[in-house]
């Protein structure tokens, strides 16, 4: 029986987002900020979390701007923030619900890297109040990993996703990437069938890109290693909706599928512009001050004594460039409550790409036919032309 999808309208609350910089080891592909410093915990966990609470309380708590905002999701990102001691999550936890007005359904999730996870560590962080999971598998295969210095235990990688047959976290996720050189299609389709097989409620599957500043951008640059399969990717790209539809599994954004009701409450925030309280060095912010971007570097985090200027939204360009990245219908009418000057224009570029053939749209809800992912970039940036 055909799922049929929600229609996304603004929500209106906010989301909380948590960057703990620390990993065993910096992955090449990677352009969030983030410091390997091998499989120690770090010294400098507990100054980094007193640090988020003086910024919490300077930035929201208090400020008359943000009285009126309503936090439901919480999201610890990184880096990998499955290194940080649970008891320093839980305590972390219970100091946002003492001092932010946190909505009692939060979403709260933790990103984990397969290396940490284990039935102990899952129920310390449900004990904690982390009610979400997702799981940074990347790929199953040994020979993709180490093309993408991503640290991994053979022994157990496997394995991995067996712990939550016994959680109380019954919502968890894993990421699977794409287009590694030398990566043949049917091992991707061989490991995501072992995430699906595992019983997730979501699945992010990126293509490998090329992002400046990484060390996989000055190798390929240079020669010393190849780019992304993209012939492999378009095929994928254009492939996965159907096969996970067949699943039980619906696009709702460019590389994200869940399963009815089990999309990422926080990440959606990103793409409907909405507020959010971004903490931890190379973090971001939105919140009705403006737009902000803390130090990428954990040291001058730790050190600042004055936060950063806010900068004004872009509210046209940023809703147009994230807002038409999601595959769920879209009921417009709020957002364009935001962009009144740009409303009639933007409706009239819909309305072609209805006629094209590629969306459909009423007037009221926009949605993106499955085959425009493809070529969605170039469909999103004619949207955006002024």
């Amino acid at each position: 029986m055909e799922t049929v999808s929600p229609i996304l309208e603004k929500s209106g609350k906010s989301g909380i987002y948590v960057h703990y910089p620390f990993c065993v080891k910096k992955c090449s592909y990677c352009d969030f900020y983030s410091e390997g410093i091998g499989s120690e915990p770090s010294p400098l966990e507990a100054p980094l979390f007193r640090a988020y609470e003086e910024e919490i309380l300077h930035r929201v708590a208090g400020n008359r701007s943000c009285k009126d905002l309503r936090f439901d999701t919480v999201f610890f990102g990184g880096g990998t923030p499955s290194k940080a001691s649970p008891e320093r999550i839980a305590k972390f936890i219970i100091f946002l619900k003492n001092n932010l007005p946190i909505e009692e359904d939060a979403e709260i999730t933790l990103e984990c890297n397969p290396e940490d996870l284990n039935p102990e560590l899952l129920r310390e962080l449900h004990d904690a109040g982390v009610n979400r999971v997702h799981v940074g598998i990347q790929s199953y295969q040994g020979t993709h990993l180490n093309f993408l210095d991503r640290y991994y235990d053979p022994e157990t990688y496997s394995k991995v996703l067996d712990s939550f047959s016994g959680s109380s976290i019954r919502n968890f996720g894993a990421d699977l990437m794409f287009g590694v050189p030398g990566q043949r299609e049917e091992e991707f389709y061989s490991d995501m069938e072992r995430i699906l097989s595992a019983g997730v409620s979501h699945i992010s599957l990126y293509a490998l890109t090329v992002e400046k500043g990484t060390d996989y951008s000055r190798k390929v640059s240079d020669g010393i290693v190849p780019p992304p399969e993209e012939e492999i990717q378009e095929r994928i790209l254009q492939d996965l909706p159907e096969i996970l539809r067949k699943r039980d599994f619906f696009q709702y954004e460019v590389s994200n599928y869940s399963r009815p009701g089990f999309q990422s409450r926080h990440n959606l925030k990103y793409w409907t512009y909405e507020y959010y309280l971004g903490v931890g060095p190379g973090a971001h912010g939105f919140l009705p001050q403006g737009r902000y971007a803390n130090a990428r570097n954990t040291q001058a985090y730790l050190k600042r004594k004055e936060y950063g200027s806010y900068e004004p939204p872009s509210p046209f360009e940023e809703i147009v460039l994230s807002l038409f990245r999601i595959f769920l219908p879209i009921r417009l009418d709020g957002f364009l409550a935001l962009i009144p000057e740009h409303a009639e224009e933007l409706k009239k570029k819909l309305q072609k790409k209805s006629e094209a053939g590629i969306a459909t749209w009423d007037g009221s809800v926009f949605r993106w036919k499955p085959e425009a992912v493809l070529f969605l970039d170039s469909e999103i940036l004619d949207l955006a032309k002024g």
